[in-house]
């Protein structure tokens, strides 16, 4: 009798472990699942560099061909996704899409492109310039004034304001008014930072944007508001989004075996500096953009302010890859492997601090009573009070 009661005790320890177990990887499944974007974007860097040859030119991939078709479907999906109707609505918040342009497309390049050369001069006193260790460090504060220089994302900033319950709509504008001014506007940053710009034939170039990016763009407008009657439903019945994120791992996979296939080395200390550096300046960001709007334009509301906190500080990886990829793609003397590895490591990142900030934002957009809302926006005799907010 012992003995069957120690094993029926043994049985429901183990029974229990074994839940304990099953739940842990249900819950690490779950993690993962939402997780995929970035869990793809590491596998697919990882099979660049155990097998190169696949995704190099003159592979079986054949990335000449199927990278340009890869670029044009993305942005065709940005197209369909485009609710340009909504966008009416937020059309005369001037302050809100000033504030969120100018930081992101003008300031930031400026500030973060300042601190790049600056450190790059320290480099250049303190390393050997033939040494790897100085290759890598100035390969990697490129790749920092390269992502200074890209627009605001189509979907991270717009999700993570509405998750806050921030104004949606301005973010929603400024994501995709970001979009079509940052095709414009990030080559010409790009060219003049790389020192491509007068190897770049601009003819050539303005034209493969237009095939690339603007002619998808409209065509994916075409479809949304003349061939489908319920535009919405079909982009979430089949996962377009998640097809889009798809497609562009397929690039990111054949940048990288361009890159796997010749010489490329990147010392982990430094890509370790590289993540503090990124992250120091992502907080940096926010903290100026929220003390520049408030002082500019003290009428702006906590829910304003949350759209342009999110929107003015983060970057598209989603056009920045195709960007680099059709400006830099045949260039000999740039690898954009190597100047994209900050995009790659901010993606991730600006999706992490901002899903960390959710909930003191959530907190401190509810404390905002309807009094302090009065305030906020002014009084009658034309005093104003400016919001408080604490990181």
């Amino acid at each position: 009798t012992t003995r069957l009661c120690s094993l029926r005790t043994d049985m429901g320890v183990g029974g229990k472990l074994l839940d304990g177990s099953t739940e842990r990887i249900k819950y690490l499944a779950s993690r993962a699942k939402r997780q995929w974007f970035i869990i793809g974007v590491c596998l697919a860097i990882l099979f660049a560099h155990l097998a190169p040859w696949v995704g190099k030119k003159g592979g079986p991939l054949r990335p000449t061909i199927t990278v340009k078709f890869a670029v044009a479907s993305i942005f065709f999906i940005i197209g369909l996704s485009l609710k340009m109707r909504q966008l009416k609505d937020t059309l005369f918040q001037w302050k809100i899409h000033l504030t969120v342009q100018v930081f992101s497309l003008v300031l930031t390049p400026l500030l973060m492109c300042t601190v790049a050369n600056g450190l790059i001069k320290l480099a250049t006193s303190s390393l050997d310039i033939d040494g790897s260790d100085y290759k890598s460090a100035i390969s990697l504060l490129d790749g920092v004034k390269v992502l200074s220089c890209m627009p605001p994302p189509v979907s991270s900033a717009v999700i993570l304001t509405k998750a806050v319950g921030g104004n949606e709509a301005a973010a929603v504008f400024n994501s995709t008014l970001g979009s079509f001014v940052g095709i414009l506007v990030t080559p010409l940053w790009l060219l003049q930072i790389t020192g491509t710009a007068a190897e770049v034939p601009i003819i050539e170039m303005m034209s493969g944007l237009g095939l690339q990016i603007l002619l998808p763009i409209c065509l994916g407008q075409v479809v949304r508001n003349v061939v489908l009657q319920n535009p919405d439903q079909v982009i979430q019945r089949f996962s377009i989004s998640k097809i889009s994120s798809g497609i562009l791992i397929l690039i990111i996979y054949t940048v990288f075996c361009e890159t796997f296939s010749g010489n490329f080395e990147i010392e982990m200390e430094f890509l370790l500096a590289a993540i503090a550096l990124l992250l120091m300046s992502m907080l940096g960001l926010i903290i100026l953009v929220y003390s520049l709007a408030t002082a500019a334009f003290p009428s702006l509301t906590r829910s304003d302010l949350v759209a342009i906190m999110y929107s003015a500080t983060h970057k598209s990886l989603t056009l920045g890859m195709p960007l680099l990829k059709i400006l830099f793609g045949g260039h000999p003397d740039v690898s954009v492997a190597t100047i994209s590895i900050p995009l790659l490591i901010y993606h991730p990142l600006q999706i992490v601090v901002g899903s960390m900030l959710v909930a003191p934002l959530q907190r401190w957009l509810v404390s905002e009573s309807p009094t302090n809302k009065s305030n906020f926006m002014g009084s009658e005799n034309g005093s104003v009070k400016k919001p408080g907010f604490a990181l």
